[in-house]
């Protein structure tokens, strides 16, 4: 029965990698020399070079920011009010991207909140926000308190006894910080600028709205234009294996250092930290803490000031936005379940088969190789594949669907993995030895993995349905979901009604977010009692 099981999920899984390159490869033009023209094309290395530029800058100016926010937010950590900040920090990985395009136009845009008020243009001389300068503020306001917070959780690696030792030989606070504090950033410094480049690089929505003119295009909107506009498949797959060789670095090394851990998760460890009741020091601290509430909560804020605003003005909602939103909730609640149920079967394939490591690695390798592998590249294969029928009722629907949940799977794996083994070593002889069936066993595993899977689902959830990139694949007049009829509406400059739907994506994500937030905090299943 266990062999049956093992193969059909195996076979599953590997089916679902296997369809999006069938149709790549399907497509493919094997001329040599047409490949060698276009690679020494100036756009194409005009778009190369810009999509490694936007993300370097991207990642060394977010990182740059996080390390003294996350020095300054660690010393005060036993703060309730800090600890509510560093835990808003994680809402940034979750919160959609379309978001901050929409705050950024808000605050920094020609008749945004800075030019409104400071005649922001006129003192810096800008023509225009569009362009590099826009998406590096986008990309930092993103991605700065994600950087952070994955910062400070490294912080707590310091051990309490060592800051007590520090404040018993009167080491100074310069002293802390480079001989205590950096050493720990250090380590983790090149896998949370590897994490955080990957996410700049792969970044769609941002680039799209905000790229302002061709010149500033990415791989990831150069294939999108060339599959969907120029329907040219030979040059989006070119670029899509070009973009798989320059992150793949990146992305595996970022992951890997943080290998089953929980990017929520933050350990509050009380400790003193001996200089932060200095005048100095606490001046110093809180300046920080301000300049990094205001990165953390400006986009927020302008989106919700803005929605108050549509309220005001009676937007009418129409039938376009309720079938957007209908279809948000559905493709993300669906999704959510599947890759809930199919996070657990595989993370407990890899568990019970522990000892076969070739099959656990190969596992593991598969759903990490996901990682390096953008949405884009998946859409574009799905989409070739079955563009014969992909008008056909709820094909689209199913498809995003399928996409979405193939990302999300490593991480359900991540975080089903290490309790299911311990329940698993812990359980698995008394199941021999009362001839336990499967769906018995299930029963009694199942409610100490119940936490765990309403957290991948939420999880799951916020994320799908604050998806764009893979929507812009799939999209029609009447098929869109909220971040792909925001887009729409900022395209055409429909700020009232996307200020309205702005806000729905907001409320409704921040709220899955704080379940999310909550399950963390709570802890995982006592496993040894």
């Amino acid at each position: 029965m266990y062999n049956k099981y093992n193969l059909t999920v195996l076979s599953f899984f590997f089916l679902i990698l296997l369809f999006p390159f069938l149709g790549i490869f399907s497509k493919i033009n094997y001329d040599i020399e047409e490949i060698i023209i276009f690679l020494k094309n100036s756009y194409t290395q005009r778009i190369i070079f810009f999509s490694f530029y936007q993300a370097f800058l991207s990642a060394f100016i977010s990182c740059l920011l996080a390390i003294p926010f996350a020095l300054a937010l660690n010393r005060h950590k036993d703060n309730k009010l800090i600890k509510y900040i560093i835990s808003l920090c994680g809402f940034s990985f979750v919160i959609p991207s379309i978001l901050i395009v929409f705050s950024v136009i808000k605050i920094f845009g020609f008749n945004g909140v800075l030019n409104k008020y400071f005649n922001f243009y006129e003192l810096l001389s800008i023509d225009s926000i569009y362009g590099l300068k826009a998406i590096l503020i986008a990309h930092v306001l993103l991605n700065t308190p994600f950087a952070t917070r994955l910062f400070v959780q490294n912080l707590n690696n310091i051990p309490k006894n060592y800051y007590e030792i520090s404040k018993s030989i009167n080491l100074n606070f310069l002293g802390n910080i480079f001989k205590l504090e950096l050493p720990i950033i250090k380590q983790s410094l090149f896998a949370v600028f590897s994490i955080i480049f990957s996410l700049c690089f792969l970044s769609f929505a941002i680039v799209m709205a905000l790229g302002g003119s061709p010149k500033n295009s990415t791989l990831e909107v150069a294939i999108y234009q060339y599959a969907l506009f120029d329907l040219n498949f030979n040059k989006a797959i070119l670029l899509s294996f070009i973009q798989i060789s320059i992150c793949i670095t990146f992305v595996l090394v970022g992951f890997y250092k943080f290998k089953g851990s929980n990017f929520f998760e933050v350990n509050f460890i009380k400790y003193e930290h001996p200089h932060k009741n200095e005048r100095l020091i606490k001046f110093i601290d809180y300046f920080l803490i301000l300049v990094f509430i205001f990165v953390l909560f400006s986009p927020i804020l302008a989106i919700y000031t803005e929605f108050l605003k549509s309220i005001f003005l009676k937007i009418n909602l129409t039938k376009a936005f309720i079938q957007a939103f209908k279809n948000s909730i559905l493709i993300s609640l669906f999704t959510g379940v599947i890759v809930s149920i199919f996070g657990l079967l595989i993370s407990y394939l890899i568990v019970i088969n522990h000892k076969k490591f070739f099959l656990q690695q190969l596992l593991f390798l598969t759903s990490s190789m996901i990682l390096i592998i953008s949405p884009i590249i998946f859409s574009l294969g799905y989409f070739i594949f079955f563009q014969p029928i992909i008008n056909y009722p709820y094909i689209k629907f199913f498809l995003v669907i399928l996409i979405n949940m193939i990302f999300l799977l490593p991480f359900a794996i991540l975080i089903f993995f290490n309790n299911l083994k311990n329940l698993y070593l812990s359980f698995n002889d008394f199941r021999k030895t009362y001839r336990i069936d499967l769906i018995s066993y299930v029963k009694i595993i199942f409610p100490l993995l119940r936490k765990n899977f309403l957290y991948v689902f939420s999880f799951s959830s916020v994320i799908t349905f604050g998806d764009f990139t893979i929507i812009s694949f799939f999209r029609s007049d009447n098929f869109e979901t909220l971040p792909s009829y925001l887009f729409k509406l900022i395209s055409t400059y429909q700020f009232n009604e996307a200020s309205f739907v702005a806000g729905a994506i907001l409320f409704l994500s921040m709220i899955i977010y704080f379940i999310i937030d909550n399950l963390s905090y709570q802890g995982r299943p006592d496993i040894t009692t």
